[in-house]
């Protein structure tokens, strides 16, 4: 029941530009071996910045950093996946879609 991914979003990432290794799915990464396999192929993201930061702060291992990017249907799949933050969704990229390349870091709100 995913949708066209339509809209900005927010990721939280360790690098300035964002690099590849800022957008590596649990499943490329090998990490959370028992979380729902669907789960662990797609990427965190957030449609609010404050949600974001939030999330940010609760888990500096993630990253210090938020980066934002328009996404179109071109770009994968979406659903809003709740998590600890109301705004938490899942992107599920398409193949071939250079992911880093989509996003930038927003120096006034980071």
């Amino acid at each position: 029941d995913a949708v066209d991914a339509d809209g900005t979003v927010f990721r939280i990432v360790k690098d300035d530009p964002p690099v590849a290794k800022d957008f590596e799915s649990h499943f490329e990464s090998g990490k959370l071996l028992k979380a729902p396999p669907c789960l662990r192929c797609g990427l965190s993201v957030f449609r609010q910045f404050q949600d974001a930061d939030h999330q940010r702060k609760l888990m500096p291992k993630l990253g210090s950093l938020v980066a934002s990017a328009k996404l179109r249907s071109m770009h994968g799949k979406t659903k809003l996946t709740k998590g600890t933050q109301p705004t938490h969704t899942t992107w599920w990229v398409f193949d071939r879609v250079n992911r880093a390349s989509l996003f930038s870091v927003n120096k006034e709100e980071s």
